[in-house]
């Protein structure tokens, strides 16, 4: 493990898109701050004062202790994030996550959830199978299987991540140009139309 210490939103930005956490990590001096940004932190603090007076029913769950805005480091992985709510049962822990989207669980949703598991099996020692992305503007939650895939593919963007900021190499961007369209750095891809 290198001394830098990576966040969960690195490993989703990365999968979103790699450039992203290039210019978080890499140039960390030209992030713009957009409205929508702003609006997904005030809609991240809504919710949780009412997830505060909801039961666990909207997550299928009959029992559990609720801990909000959990921040949690794994030095083994070199990570660290906060997670929105954690749901601890006598045999196993799941991470939920709020979305301020309409409700698609991209699969860089599922592998931030996925890592947010793998940090919560080493600091609890409990399982971490499932989780959940609860999506606010609709307020529905999905619920994601926490299998070795998705573990995987986090330890996997860990390891692209620190090679890329130890190279300082601009990688490619996303193949999903619609996602530019919405990007805080789209003008600074000047190789995207």
């Amino acid at each position: 493990m290198s001394d830098l210490v990576l966040t969960v939103t690195d490993i989703k930005q990365w999968l979103y898109c790699p450039r992203v956490v290039y210019y978080l990590r890499c140039l960390p001096s030209v992030r713009p701050t957009t409205y929508r940004m702003r609006a997904a932190t005030d809609a991240h603090d809504d919710e949780a004062d009412r997830e505060r007076r909801r039961s666990l029913r909207t997550y299928g769950l009959d029992d559990g202790e609720r801990a909000f805005d959990v921040e949690i480091t794994s030095t083994r992985l070199g990570v660290r994030g906060r997670i929105d709510l954690v749901v601890r049962r006598r045999d196993e822990i799941i991470p939920i996550d709020y979305k301020d989207s309409p409700g698609r669980a991209g699969r860089h949703f599922q592998v931030q959830l996925a890592a947010y598991g793998l940090l919560l099996e080493e600091e609890t020692g409990l399982a971490a199978h499932r989780g959940f992305l609860y999506f606010i503007p609709s307020r529905r939650s999905f619920a994601v299987t926490l299998g070795d895939d998705l573990k995987d593919a986090a330890r996997e963007a860990i390891e692209a991540i620190r090679t890329m900021i130890a190279r300082e190499s601009m990688p490619s961007p996303t193949p999903w140009r619609r996602r530019c369209t919405v990007c805080e750095f789209h003008r600074f891809c000047n190789d995207v139309i």
